[in-house]
């Protein structure tokens, strides 16, 4: 079923134009192979897939690619010179670790320990500061 010049589909969200190989989303129209919209509308059509992918994709048209041998132009200024692959110049040693490193491990590359927060001892027995519940004199809840 050919469908008349000129002609658009409605498929869900996108118009598919078939005929030019055109479709609102625009795949269609850069690839030269059909989106799911234009799939659906070939299908719809009556059209089969493989009708609807550009004649560019096809076999022959690789095959002709590749018929003729290609030679490259031969001209008096091309010098022959020796590539080498490049110099790598590797550090000395074991590779440094990339990876966060903790606070602990930065106080000790800089050579001082790290400070220490003291909290102020309080006694479970009373609540108040300064002893704990051996050396409380209140009385045992």
């Amino acid at each position: 079923m050919m469908m008349a010049p000129g002609s658009y589909m409605q498929c869900m969200d996108c118009v598919v134009d078939l005929e030019h190989a055109k479709c609102d989303c625009g795949v269609y129209g850069v690839e030269k192979i059909p989106c799911s919209h234009a799939i659906a509308a070939g299908i719809h059509a009556g059209l089969h897939i493989s009708t609807l992918v550009c004649p560019l994709y096809s076999k022959n048209y690789l095959y002709a690619g590749y018929s003729e041998n290609i030679y490259p132009i031969v001209s008096q200024h091309i010098e022959e010179r020796e590539c080498f692959p490049p110099e790598l110049k590797c550090g000395r040693g074991r590779p440094k670790k990339s990876r966060w490193q903790s606070w602990l491990e930065l106080s000790r590359m800089r050579g001082h320990k790290p400070r220490k927060k003291h909290r102020a001892r309080r006694c479970s027995n009373c609540k108040e500061t300064g002893h704990t519940k051996p050396q409380c004199t209140q009385p045992v809840d």
